[in-house]
């Protein structure tokens, strides 16, 4: 199973190599006028050409949409899960975000599908650990190099969240993002640190970062991820990740580590998309050994922006 999964991604990845029909832009991580996610999320957007932003936009990351100031967006996506052994899961989750008329552009309801874990950017979430949450979200500032928002949902949880992002050089930049949450009767902080280099107008490396604290766990849950994204073009494109998780309650140690491939395509229509995710992970509980398992991941999405 593993060595199908291993092969599968090579072969996807020399396949879509090979298949490509049009040239790649000069600086495709510009966003065009009609990009699929709005153009107004960072003063970066308008001074430097970094590919960051387009794979960002494309995969529709969290870094993104969690700064975009204006429209509205619905996202709707259902993961079919083939598993080592030939278990078969299925999982679906609905982000939305939906602008209110007749009130300030600054105020937005949101849907979210979330988890326990607050880490999302690092592994994928069971989907029988989503819940569903309604609330509002404020973007209170938006200027320069940082930017702060205010997240209140019915679970009940309120989530204050500022992020500082600066250019070290035209190839290089730093991200800064820390966040201060109470659900329920638990408080808790989550601090992620991202350094982006661009090697060309091709291929982007990310290095990302987390450490969360909250009083519940009494302990911290920290991690580190490389993830490297291949341009194929403007409607193709690959990233190839490797992260690890680990927990210091009840001692140190790691719980989840995985090595994956994502091929994302738009087709057929601009609002409908699909993924090919081949993995292989580790996971460990407290005094007990690791257990392994290589699965693949067949996605499909939708994606409405500024309906």
């Amino acid at each position: 199973m593993s060595r199908w999964i291993v092969s599968t991604s090579l072969l996807a990845s020399l396949a879509t190599h090979f298949t490509l029909a049009e040239e790649t832009d000069d600086c495709h991580s510009q966003p065009l006028e009609d990009t699929r996610v709005e153009k107004a999320y960072h003063y970066l957007n308008s001074k430097f050409c970094q590919p960051a932003l387009w794979f960002d936009n494309f995969f529709v990351d969290d870094r993104i949409t969690e700064d975009a100031r204006a429209g509205t967006s619905v996202r709707w996506y259902n993961d079919f899960i083939y598993s080592e052994g030939g278990d078969v899961d299925y999982s679906t989750k609905l982000n939305a975000r939906l602008h209110l008329p007749f009130v300030s552009k600054r105020l937005k309801l949101i849907y979210e599908s979330v988890g326990d874990e607050e880490f999302l950017d690092f592994f994928p979430q069971d989907s029988e650990e989503l819940e569903n949450a309604l609330g509002l979200r404020y973007d209170a500032y938006a200027k320069g190099y940082s930017s702060f928002n205010i997240k209140a949902t019915l679970r009940p949880r309120i989530e204050a969240r500022y992020r500082f992002t600066y250019p070290l050089t035209t190839d290089a930049v730093f991200r800064l993002t820390q966040r201060v949450y109470q659900e329920k009767r638990e408080t808790g902080e989550i601090t992620d640190i991202d350094f982006d280099l661009s090697l060309s107008d091709d291929f982007l490396a990310r290095w990302s970062n987390f450490a969360g604290y909250n009083d519940d766990l009494k302990g911290w849950e920290y991690g580190t991820g490389i993830t490297l994204y291949h341009y194929l073009s403007q409607d193709q494109a690959l990233q190839y990740s490797a992260t690890i998780t680990a927990t210091s309650e009840p001692y140190n140690h790691y719980e989840y580590s995985q090595v994956s491939v994502t091929y994302r395509e738009n087709v057929w229509k601009e609002w409908l998309f699909y993924e090919i995710i081949p993995r292989y992970q580790w996971e460990r509980e407290p005094y007990e050994k690791h257990t392994k398992e290589a699965n693949i991941t067949l996605r499909i999405e939708v994606l409405f922006n500024n309906v």
